[in-house]
């Protein structure tokens, strides 16, 4: 199928599943090959082997770094993420392309559509609403969150409300925590929510946050920020620029957020949301000064919807857009290079071998 398609570009995205398919057609149609990193893999090998840490991560390394040699091009989200690639001795040019959205999505408020989505989690106009978006899984670390919850409950009255949207294995483990820290009235699990549908979240909460470690690019906290909704996120060694958070932003969402690469990578403390080490008290405190203070939730609004322009889909895609091009170029260059030095290495040997004739 992708000879008939006959592509003038091979650009793949994880350099595990059909890394090697994409190496193979690319060297065959003669045609450049850009590679995307998003994520440290190295980091999510603690949930899914069984094999010792330091072993799993060097085989990824080498894995890694034997298909950048045989690319054109890397791109990652994040000039933290580059900069992560670059220890690993990676020599290839790297260039850095955040992701992006629609904003456009983020911007419409349907004031009914958030009137009935109240109604459905028995949601009061004037509860303060605290979102998280993504995998309900352990290393997005939402037992951060939902303790945070606890301590601001006991500090201050009912209003406070977290609503968590999305799926995962860690579900049933989270209900119960709700339930030891007496917050399971305050913390509502909407599960899977449509794309189409989950502007209407964003624009319905009054803070974002996200204590993962290991996010590599929150698209949900841009989106967030789109919807004008302030973010509050951890430090985190390892994230390196979370998708989730495009869409907090685009949201016009403050957002509040874990201080390290990934979060730094898209957030400004005090501009568009709140940068936090990765501390329960310290999340609590965030998200509990941005309850407590509308002026400042007005101030990172505003900064949330003004940084997410940077991540338009139109934007983005142009940049995107342009590496191919130049890519191609440079590979037909490379292409008439060898095809003259073949060239003239033939014709230097027939000579050679006329003389000797002679």
């Amino acid at each position: 199928m992708i000879t008939e398609f006959n592509p003038d570009i091979v650009h793949f995205h994880h350099p595990f599943l059909l890394s090697l398919p994409a190496i193979m057609y690319g060297r065959k149609l003669g045609i450049p090959k850009i590679l995307t990193i998003h994520t440290q893999y190295e980091q999510y090998a603690y949930y899914v082997s069984p094999v010792p840490e330091r072993v799993t991560h060097e085989a990824i390394k080498m894995i890694i770094s034997n298909l950048a040699y045989k690319t054109d091009c890397i791109t990652t989200p994040s000039a933290s993420m580059k900069k992560i690639i670059e220890n690993y001795g990676i020599k290839n040019r790297i260039e850095v392309i955040p992701n992006a959205i629609h904003l456009i999505s983020f911007k419409e408020d349907d004031e009914l559509k958030r009137t009935e989505i109240r109604k459905k989690y028995n949601l009061k106009e004037n509860d303060k609403i605290i979102l998280f978006v993504g995998r309900v899984a352990s290393e997005k670390s939402i037992d951060r969150i939902i303790k945070a919850l606890a301590i601001i409950k006991k500090r201050n009255t009912d209003k406070e409300k977290l609503l968590i949207v999305g799926n995962g294995p860690a579900m049933d483990e989270l209900k119960q925590l709700a339930r030891t820290l007496k917050v399971e009235e305050d913390v509502i699990f909407a599960g899977t929510i449509s794309y189409e549908e989950i502007q209407h979240y964003y624009k319905m909460a009054y803070v974002f946050t996200i204590a993962s470690t290991t996010e590599t690019f929150g698209i949900v906290t841009i989106e967030a920020l789109a919807s004008g909704v302030p973010v509050v996120a951890v430090a985190s060694t390892t994230e390196t620029f979370g998708i989730v958070t495009i869409e907090a932003l685009a949201s016009g969402v403050p957002v509040v957020a874990v201080k390290a690469p990934g979060a730094a990578d898209i957030l400004t403390d005090a501009v568009d949301g709140l940068l936090v080490d990765d501390n329960v008290e310290k999340i609590a405190n965030a998200l509990e000064k941005i309850i407590k203070e509308p002026e400042l939730r007005e101030k990172l609004s505003r900064g949330a919807l003004k940084t997410s322009e940077k991540y338009s889909i139109n934007t983005i895609s142009e940049v995107m857009l342009n590496l191919y091009r130049e890519v191609i170029e440079i590979k037909k260059s490379e292409s008439k290079e060898k095809k003259n030095f073949i060239k003239d290495i033939l014709a230097i040997d027939y000579e050679g071998k006329i003389k000797n004739e002679k």
